[in-house]
């Protein structure tokens, strides 16, 4: 009788699982001891109030979220999609610091073309969306050993599906509990993510491509 080795039932590379983990705790933190919305209020994006001085709330509203529905969707998706693309990157510390760098980007540019199109909205723009939706369009890129193209069927109907999706929650409140969505911001990331994963991945981790 031969002993087969099992499969491990939970296989998520760490640095997505840190990720998931550090959505929620930072939300677990936010819904303490900020009761009177003082942070969002501080460190949100509002792309009618961007300058010099507040480029840091493309950074900062990443961490923050409104609600525990919020928090726990990005949470989810953030590990089931962020497993793929920091999985490609490796685990060890430069791996996982390209990943998580290549997060906040993704996210950043999400919150500052958001700004660039709809710069005179006056709204209050929380959470890691635009970041998580941006690895969800590099991970449905990556095959194994190469990037997917833009014409993969796969590629496609994920595509399709998620716009589909969004345009709808602009019209329909799919989750109202979630509060209001900025699905463009969910576009604009998963597009960023789609079109740059190639290049990041050529730039810095070029041995995959030779798998």
């Amino acid at each position: 009788m031969n002993d087969t080795e099992k499969e491990p039932l939970f296989t998520a590379p760490w640095p997505a699982v840190v990720l998931s983990g550090l959505i929620l705790a930072l939300f677990a933190l936010q819904s303490q001891f900020d009761t009177r919305d003082d942070l969002i209020y501080a460190f949100a994006l509002n792309p009618a109030l961007l300058s010099v001085d507040t480029l840091d709330t493309l950074v900062t509203t990443l961490f923050l979220h409104g609600s525990w529905m919020h928090a726990g969707l990005n949470a989810v998706f953030g590990l089931a999609f962020a497993s793929g693309v920091a999985r490609v990157f490796g685990t060890r510390a430069g791996g996982a610091a390209l990943f998580f760098i290549y997060y906040l980007l993704c996210g950043v540019l999400a919150g500052a073309v958001y700004c660039a199109l709809f710069p005179d909205r006056n709204v209050l723009l929380i959470g890691a969306s635009g970041a998580i939706s941006g690895l969800m369009g590099a991970a449905v890129r990556i095959g194994p050993g190469y990037i997917l193209p833009f014409t993969d069927r796969r590629v496609v109907g994920m595509s399709l599906a998620w716009t589909v999706i969004n345009v709808l929650s602009a019209f329909v409140s799919i989750l109202p509990s979630a509060g209001t969505i900025a699905w463009e911001v969910h576009l604009i990331g998963y597009a960023i993510g789609l079109l740059s994963i190639g290049v990041w991945m050529r730039l810095f981790r070029p041995k995959f491509f030779a798998v």
